[in-house]
């Protein structure tokens, strides 16, 4: 499916379809009812009953499921019983059964909108099997709040972001703003039930020792080496071209000079063609790219995250890989440019981030569905090696990559 598209089509066909359910809602009212179309405030009647099942919707992201984790811990934690089921991308099962948050995931398949069409509709009777709540974590979409409101659940909560006319159909109205961290925004959700823990606590997921294991095996990590793992892609890219990236040859000339000053073992790693291109690309350029190793589409999610929590460190675009290494504890060199690290950065103690911080940064938002109209991401290009160097130097000291305890070996 062209997403690109796809995200257009929501826009304005959403529209239609929204307004005409809120129509729907506001006559037959009930387990539908819809508060006025421009309400922003609270609903009379004080809070929402405690949930005992709860819905929770994202779609597109690894890396903003991950971000979701800490407002899904934070409304079990206040009741252990209440059950989670998510609506999301085929893509997302494996982090979100890893997480232990949720009782089942239910998915939707976006490959073509035929296949779209015949999941939305087999949907249809896990939608309508008696959920109390929803939160819909979609920033901009509406079709997420289509699927909230065939739940006839009597508390939606959902972002009422401005300008993007997609808050009509819930009964709690989340105002949406870019001024905190995407995890304490999506921690709004929780606040109608009480539940919000701000700011958002930094979450931890278990590794099973078995997928660490696999992955070691997989990567090769000769003794006395540190393994560093590196993800030069940045997932599906929705623009003319792909802005959220660092250079490739970039990465590997980074590769070479961790490898010759600090025997590092370097693992690239991806998913899909595109990215398998880009890791050949640099191991290509590299003059030691017999000592590093690809792994894209080698991994699970669990493999993946066993690989991370092993590395010394992380160097990653903003994507989901930098999302998940923050899960698993591990320290992120991460380069930002179109996004802003304020709002999707690392927020553990030993990250390192670049970002120049431009006057025409940041040009991808919630506001223009992720969609830049830039051609030159000069705020990438002006992200040097040689700073990254001096930056890895000053934050990790050589002999604490050499024998630090995330050195690994098989």
């Amino acid at each position: 499916m062209n997403l690109r598209l796809a995200r257009y089509i929501d826009r304005w066909v959403g529209l239609g379809v929204c307004l005409v359910l809120w129509a729907l809602g506001r006559v037959v009212g009930g387990r539908w009812a819809v508060p006025p179309l421009l309400a922003t405030t609270p609903p009379e009647g004080g809070p929402p009953p405690r949930p005992r099942r709860l819905l929770a919707i994202k779609f597109y992201g690894l890396g903003n499921v991950a971000m979701i984790l800490p407002t899904l811990q934070a409304m079990k934690a206040a009741d252990p019983s209440l059950q989670i089921d998510f609506l999301t991308l085929p893509g997302n099962v494996g982090l979100l059964e890893q997480s232990g948050l949720v009782s089942r995931v239910l998915t939707v398949e976006v490959s073509s909108f035929g296949g779209f069409l015949r999941s939305a509709l087999a949907l249809f009777s896990a939608l309508r099997s008696g959920y109390d709540a929803v939160l819909d974590f979609e920033q901009f979409m509406k079709l997420s709040g289509i699927f909230s409101f065939v739940t006839g659940a009597p508390a939606r909560v959902g972002f009422n972001t401005e300008g993007q006319a997609r808050g009509w159909l819930y009964s709690h109205r989340i105002a949406y703003a870019d001024t905190d961290h995407m995890v304490d925004i999506f921690m709004r959700l929780a606040k109608p039930f009480g539940r919000a823990i701000e700011p958002a606590p930094l979450v931890r997921i278990h590794v099973d020792p078995d997928d660490r294991a696999r992955a070691l095996a997989a990567a090769c990590v000769p003794e006395g080496a540190a393994l560093v793992a590196m993800h030069v892609g940045t997932g599906p890219n929705y623009d003319k071209i792909a802005l959220k990236r660092w250079d490739v040859l970039r990465f590997a000339r980074l590769a070479d000079v961790l490898i010759e000053s600090r025997r590092a073992r370097v693992v690239f790693t991806g998913v899909g063609a595109e990215e398998r291109f880009l890791i050949d690309e640099a191991l290509a350029a590299m003059k030691h790219g017999d000592e590093a190793r690809s792994l894209c589409d080698a991994l699970s999610v669990g493999e993946l995250t066993g690989l991370l929590e092993a590395s010394r460190f992380v160097v990653s675009n903003d994507t989901s890989v930098m999302h998940l290494t923050s899960l698993v504890g591990t320290p992120v060199v991460a380069f930002f440019g179109p996004t802003e690290p304020r709002i999707y950065g690392p927020r553990g103690p030993s990250d390192l981030v670049f970002y120049k911080g431009l006057y025409c940064s940041p040009c991808l938002s919630n506001y223009n569905l992720k969609m830049s109209r830039c051609v030159d991401p000069v705020c990438m290009r002006e992200i040097g090696v040689e700073e990254v160097l001096a930056g890895i130097a000053a934050h990790f000291p050589a002999n604490e990559l050499a024998a630090g305890a995330r050195a690994a070996s098989v």
